[in-house]
């Protein structure tokens, strides 16, 4: 390995601007040789950094009283939920392994961020999932699907915590080019959390898990093995889908962590050994001296470069006090996982990379990866001018002449129908009698002990909000999500966002992206929701006729709640025949961003549908109220698909119908498949429908009622659309022909 210094050249090579270059040059007031700048390459990239993204995530808000742990302070977030416990959650993508290899890719983005959840001395209770698709007609997008699912099923069963919950959308915005976002919700002590850091003069730094292998040593580890196998085609499938490794790294995390044996955890990720010593150098306030000469290798002729570089998975790095050496070092063993020490904490602040005696780098650790003194890039960009194509006027629309057929046009589309089959292929670890399995609401329920509380989560963010008004529909997104957790029956507490965007290079790409993040900034401020961890993923970009175009904006939404009382968990269903059906919130002559003018009329780009914040705040404290005083059967909040969706969802579950009056007011199609926010559906018993009006009149709320709950026949207008049975069969069976090409 060469410690010749480099020149602009070299830098080339690792596609560094000059203007990097040169600035590396001043902080180390030297060129620097071949490692060192290969190390500057990695910590600096996109993914370590952020500099394209940087500046505008300060304006995402960090801090409410149960904040404990800041976005950027650690590898994910935290949130005091009472009693001593903190949630540690965070959504982290993998979208372009997906589009190559998406079985192991799903598989192995999940892992990821469950490791760094563990990692923080936090127990994974719960995954979920947003994933975007593109075109349902085409046979790319049904095999990513399949593939992807088998990759999240892979991991659920081998580490045997559930996926509970997220998203699925379909659009030609995400053609062969899928959007993959996990988020993985932990629970653990506050006592217990710990920092991934290095500190105290003396202390050692190891190396625990698998052996360092050849992964990523001349590129991206898993295009190295999973498609062009260099350098690793010793590797099996199997090998790289098993998840025993990080089974038993949990385990020991756990141990150590109980007998209080380490000072900081931190995962081996993207950016190897030497990313990971740097940064928990860097949040320690301290410095490291490394040897790679005690890791545990696969592969002996690896050099020390492809040791500090590999991105081998299934590591961590341990900061402990050297009289805990030989304990931590026995749990490894039992738990067959590999050890070896890395080197000693020192003051210095810098990162010193020593073999036999020669120095091969001598780098400032406070320059290096994301939050430092890394470079921060304020793109040009442009934001979108709303056209008058955008604005879609229903009265310009021609109105369907036969309703039940439109109907059944709209059953067609894999954005409204059931994603029901999915839970025959997830959840396995869930018992039969859990709540999220035997009572659906609008956020998945997360049990945190017998006492009564839980925890509500979901993910969200439409599409068809973001084509023409980012901003807008980021908003939404956020406001979305709340209201799935109220209508659960639980508070929302905190935000971890993925953010999915084309070149930040391109101006237009660019303002989008910046226009979402004022969006979520806008909306979490309004509802007072700290974004607590996150992930930004940029070069998200497909083909149009030989031109390279970005993904669809993809703000993901990734929020958490907190339920005190499990008792007042709100379910969806319809429970009761003869119940009253009502609307909370106003109905509007808006078909705007709906899926009803994606499948009926044809309109893929279109400005997002009414939202109004203060509106949509009063609604999550009125239907807050309701569940409170126990007023309502179910809830259910009309959003994808509009009210006629949110209907048949709460008719489904246990094959009631309904009978309902549409609004002369409204024309027939905004009522019943607009997408107009700040809405939901309850359902009221006959001995409470006097003590709901009176509780809605003192709320000066807008509210309206729709029907009842029938034995089984769907009647809107006093025309027949069919019964229950036969309309679940095609509900929840178009997915499953979909998937097998039956469709």
């Amino acid at each position: 390995m060469s410690i010749t210094e480099t020149t602009i050249h070299h830098a080339e090579a690792f596609n560094m601007p000059s203007e990097e270059f040169e600035r590396i040059v001043e902080i180390l007031g030297r060129n620097p040789n071949l490692l060192e700048l290969e190390v500057f390459s990695i910590l600096w990239s996109e993914h370590a950094s952020y500099k394209h993204s940087l500046k505008w995530l300060k304006l995402l808000p960090r801090t409410s009283p149960d904040v404990v742990v800041e976005a950027g302070k650690e590898i994910a977030g935290a949130i005091d939920i009472g009693d001593g416990d903190v949630c540690v959650f965070k959504v982290e993508s993998h979208n372009h392994p997906c589009a190559v290899q998406p079985r192991l890719g799903a598989s192995t983005g999940l892992r990821v961020v469950t490791r760094d959840v563990f990692a923080m001395g936090a127990k994974p209770l719960a995954f979920l999932d947003s994933l975007r698709f593109g075109n349902g007609a085409r046979d790319t997008a049904r095999w990513l699907f399949d593939e992807v699912i088998k990759g999240l099923s892979d991991f659920e069963k081998g580490f045997s915590v559930p996926i509970v919950g997220g998203e699925t959308f379909f659009c030609d915005g995400f053609n062969s080019s899928p959007i993959v976002n996990n988020m993985v919700i932990g629970v653990g002590k506050k006592e217990n959390l710990i920092s991934g850091l290095a500190k105290g003069e003396g202390n050692l730094i190891a190396v625990i898990g698998v052996a360092t292998g050849s992964e990523g040593i001349d590129g991206d580890a898993f295009t190295a093995d999973a498609i062009t196998e260099n350098g690793t085609k010793q590797l099996s499938i199997d090998f790289l889908r098993n998840v025993d490794v990080e089974k038993a790294l949990f385990v020991a995390i756990q141990q150590f962590i109980d007998k209080k044996l380490v000072l900081g955890i931190q995962p081996v990720g993207a950016q190897g050994i030497v990313g990971a010593a740097s940064e928990m150098a860097a949040r320690g306030n301290s410095g490291l001296t490394i040897s790679t000469k005690e890791v545990p290798l696969r592969d002996m002729k690896l050099s020390p470069r492809d040791i500090l570089v590999s991105e081998s998975w299934g590591r961590m790095l341990l900061c402990f006090s050297p009289d805990k050496s030989k304990e931590i070092e026995a749990i490894a063993k039992e738990q067959n996982l590999e050890f070896g020490i890395l080197g000693k904490v020192n003051d210095s602040g810098m990162l010193s990379v020593v073999e036999d005696g020669v120095q091969l780098a001598y780098l400032p650790v406070h320059y290096m990866g994301l939050g430092g003194k890394s470079p921060v890039y304020d793109e040009p960009y442009s934001l979108h001018e709303e056209g008058a194509s955008a604005n879609i006027d229903v009265d310009q629309l021609p109105e369907p002449d036969h309703y039940p057929a439109a109907l059944k046009k709209m059953m067609t589309s894999l954005n409204l129908v059931s994603k029901k089959y999915l839970s025959k292929r997830f959840s396995k670890s869930l018992k039969p009698d859990d709540t999220s399995v035997k009572y659906p609401s609008d956020a998945a329920i997360i049990e945190v002990d017998d006492k009564g509380k839980a925890l509500v989560a979901t993910m969200d963010c439409n599409p068809g909000y973001m084509t023409a008004d980012p901003f807008v529909g980021s908003q939404i997104a956020v406001a979305e999500a709340a209201r799935n957790i109220v209508c659960a029956g639980g508070t929302a507490l905190a935000v971890s966002d993925c953010l999915n965007f084309g070149n930040p290079k391109d101006p237009k790409s660019y303002g989008a992206f910046v226009a979402s993040v004022k969006g979520i900034a806008a909306a979490c401020e309004f509802f007072k929701l700290p974004v607590i961890s996150g992930n930004v993923s940029f070069y998200n970009q497909r083909s149009v006729e030989g031109m390279i175009v970005p993904v669809t904006p993809s703000p993901i939404i990734g929020m958490v709640g907190l339920l005190k009382d499990s008792s007042k968990h709100t379910t969806l269903a319809f429970k009761h025949k003869g119940d009253m059906i009502f609307l909370i919130g106003r109905s509007r002559n808006d078909v705007k961003g709906s899926e009803y003018i994606r499948k009926v009329h044809g309109i893929n780009y279109s400005l997002p549908p009414f939202y109004d914040a203060r509106e949509e705040r009063e609604l999550h404290q009125v239907i807050s109220g309701l569940i409170d005083k126990r007023l309502v059967r179910s809830v259910h909040d009309v959003s994808n698909g509009g009210l006629f969706f949110t209907l048949l969802e709460s008719a489904v579950p246990l094959e009631f119908g309904f009978d309902i009056t549409t609004d002369a007011e409204i024309r027939k199609d905004a009522f019943l498949f607009g997408e107009s926010q700040s809405r939901v559906v309850v359902s009221v018993s006959s001995e409470n429908q006097d003590l709901f009006v009176d509780y809605m009149v003192e709320q000066e709320f807008p509210f309206s009622i729709l029907g009842h709950v029938t034995r089984g026949e769907v009647r809107i207008d006093d025309e027949s659309f069919g019964f229950i049975e036969d309309l679940k069969k095609d509900f929840e069976g178009y997915l499953k022909e979909w998937i097998k090409g039956e469709m």
